[in-house]
């Protein structure tokens, strides 16, 4: 059992599932599906991954599999609800609903044909979107949600990035899983 990796994993489900109640739960079905694509699957990913350090490595399979959705499918969903929070506008259902269809197509794209790039690079093209998206906000009077947007890639971003900023060990697991954490109350905090 590895302690610390169980506790910060439980602290980023627990996270994802305050937002989740307190926060995403309130929106209208179309943007909250949109959030929670990306929000809930880092939860059920974090959830998995616990169990996988508490001594059941069959539970890794999902944890990977749900992460591979917050990767591909949830960045999608996270870039265009941020676009409509930021423009204060409802996104109709079906478009949510292709948009969503986008991202899963991606992740089955990079399932099948072992697209491994694809894994490296949406995430990466999400985080710069919505960063140009909040700062976008800023100049429109959008200065709260604009403000946490970019903390929450900010977060992302280190996260993404933690054995290159803090070296490669066992503690760079838990780094990554307080930062998403702290991403993920951001995501919140945008749409309170």
């Amino acid at each position: 059992m590895q302690l610390y990796h169980v506790i910060s994993d439980l602290i980023l489900a627990a996270t994802g599932l305050f937002v989740f109640f307190k926060y995403l739960a309130k929106l209208e079905l179309s943007h909250e599906i949109l959030w929670e694509s990306f929000v809930l699957s880092v939860t059920a990913a974090a959830i998995f991954g616990a169990i996988n350090f508490m001594g059941f490595p069959e539970a890794n399979l999902i944890s990977d599999f749900f992460q591979k959705i917050a990767t591909l499918t949830g960045a999608v969903g996270l870039a265009v609800a941020s676009f409509a929070l930021i423009r204060g506008i409802e996104i109709p259902k079906l478009m949510a609903y292709i948009a969503l269809t986008i991202g899963f197509l991606l992740y089955v794209i990079a399932e099948i044909f072992k697209f491994k790039i694809l894994e490296l690079y949406v995430p990466i093209i999400s985080m710069l979107s919505v960063a140009v998206i909040a700062l976008a906000g800023l100049f429109s009077g959008k200065t709260k949600s604009s403000i946490w947007l970019l903390i929450a890639v900010g977060c992302f971003a280190l996260g993404t990035y933690r054995n290159s900023i803090f070296g490669d060990s066992e503690t760079t697991i838990d780094i990554f899983h307080l930062l998403t954490a702290g991403g993920l109350f951001s995501i919140g905090k945008a749409n309170s």
